[in-house]
């Protein structure tokens, strides 16, 4: 067993070599448009598209992070959450889910594009504020059914997290949330049959356990109807977590 451990961690290695030196002989091209890339902000995003990329900035929805476009009385619920009763306090959108970053998010969760993260991470090192948002939080990903995870291969929202938490310096576990039920999949269903069909789908395991002083940051690739989020958030409360909040790369 330590010898296949040893044997898969030198392919990655190598693989990675390999994939260094065929990017520095063939230039990447763009995720969106498909032109080639030469010293732009991102790897696989070209600079016509990058200027593309809307990262959402201040005056925006307290709930769920989609910004508001001038001023604003209220930043608690926007026209996009307005129907959710948040188990969570906070919600924070990087980007709006569209263009590149809708691009490099599909690339990530359909297509294997694990080369995606390291833009997707980028962009939210550019996201004002972030950094203190973050600060001393524990991110938790949104996890996938066993079922659903074997399909796939991997869980997209905890490789996120766990590049997030390297970037900034903050811890991540995905120990502490499991997809008790295997749900049909949310894409199709309307704003009340997403509740519905997530209705207990999460759970927290007796370990490790919550720790009521420690703030909790669920963690998903896009902010739709709030719906996983909250099913997520609901199970962290129920288990004893105060403090939970939401972090999601896109929105829409």
């Amino acid at each position: 067993m330590v010898l296949l451990l040893h044997l898969k961690n030198l392919l990655g290695r190598v693989g990675r070599i390999a994939g260094n030196a065929l990017d520095a002989a063939f230039p990447a091209s763009c995720v969106s448009c498909g032109d080639l890339i030469e010293g732009t902000p991102l790897p696989h995003v070209c600079d016509r598209c990058f200027s593309r990329i809307y990262i959402v900035e201040e005056p925006r929805c307290l709930t769920c992070g989609y910004p508001f476009f001038g001023e604003t009385e209220s930043r608690n619920n926007c026209s996009h959450c307005d129907r959710l009763v948040p188990r969570f306090a906070q919600g924070w959108s990087v980007a709006l889910f569209r263009g590149p970053v809708r691009d490099l998010i599909y690339a990530l969760k359909y297509e294997k594009g694990f080369w995606a993260i390291e833009d997707l991470v980028k962009i939210a090192s550019y996201a004002e504020g972030l950094s203190d948002y973050v600060k001393d939080a524990l991110l938790v990903p949104v996890p996938l059914h066993p079922r659903k995870r074997r399909e796939r291969g991997y869980n997209q929202s905890a490789l996120i997290a766990a590049e997030l938490s390297r970037a900034f310096q903050v811890n991540h576990s995905d120990e502490l949330l499991i997809r008790a039920i295997d749900t049909p999949s949310q894409t199709g269903f309307n704003r009340q049959d997403r509740y519905r069909n997530l209705k207990n789908a999460f759970s927290c395991p007796s370990k490790p356990a919550i720790d009521r002083r420690q703030r909790y940051i669920i963690v998903d690739d896009v902010f739709t109807t709030g719906s996983t989020l909250n099913a997520c958030a609901a199970a962290l409360r129920q288990a004893g977590a105060k403090r939970v909040d939401v972090l999601t790369l896109g929105h829409g």
